[in-house]
């Protein structure tokens, strides 16, 4: 039997330079050191439940992180989050923890993610790329890949970007798809060819993870009772 729990955190500071997979390794420990026994999966080489909603680049930070894991035993809520939170590595911050009822994991839930970008200094033609980066019906930037350049049209993912008040940045919601998504860099770097200048971007920041039909489960409805009505007896 095991028992699905979903994990918010924050990943900042030094932190950001941890990998994915260096930071599911960092979880799994956690996990242990707090005193909880993780479940595993099937087959001839088990693996423990546990998985991150989406990659984080390296050196971005994440302020809403989500983790779904899976335990051996049900845990106190109270007693999970205060021995789990202080088991994190400095620089990851339990937000919350909490049981999950649904089978579907946060990975195969992801609508869109929200990113905040902040530069160096001020730039003084930023709202006016961000407006036409706005009208733009499509803006297609180069991709390098190892397997060959690939040319993305970014404003499938990102319909707008929102200047900071300050002109030193930028927020935008980017929408996740089966086919991908586009790269925080590839927004700035549209920006800068839109009359932005030269943006130095000083840190990229995901501020939310959004999840599609992201609810509470429903209770079950009873079913009218069928035959008789209610009340009804038989006849004499």
């Amino acid at each position: 039997m095991k028992f699905n729990y979903r994990m918010h955190f924050s990943k900042k500071g030094r932190a950001r330079f941890v990998s994915h997979l260096d930071t599911l390794s960092c979880l799994v420990r956690a996990v242990r050191r707090a005193g909880f026994r993780l479940a595993y999966t099937e087959g001839m080489r088990p693996k423990p439940i546990l998985s991150l909603a989406m990659p984080l680049g390296v050196g971005v930070e994440g302020e809403d992180e989500i983790c779904d894991f899976a335990l051996a035993q049900r845990a106190p809520l109270n007693e999970l989050a205060s021995r789990l939170g202080a088991e994190l590595p400095e620089g990851m911050t339990l937000k919350s923890v909490g049981p999950t009822w649904d089978h579907s994991k946060s990975a195969a839930r992801v609508e869109a993610v929200n990113y905040r970008i902040s530069f160096r200094e001020p730039l003084p033609g930023l709202a006016e790329a961000c407006d036409r980066f706005g009208e733009a019906p499509e803006f297609k930037v180069l991709r390098r890949r190892p397997k060959g350049d690939k040319e993305i049209d970014v404003k499938q993912y990102v319909r707008s970007v929102r200047p900071l008040a300050d002109g030193a940045g930028i927020e935008f919601t980017m929408k996740v798809t089966g086919e991908g998504t586009a790269r925080p860099e590839e927004i700035v770097e549209s920006l800068a060819a839109l009359g932005a200048g030269s943006p130095a971007v000083q840190r990229v920041v995901r501020i939310a993870i959004i999840l599609r039909d992201d609810r509470p489960p429903r209770p079950p409805r009873r079913r009218p009772l069928r035959g008789r009505r209610a009340g009804m007896g038989r006849r004499r």
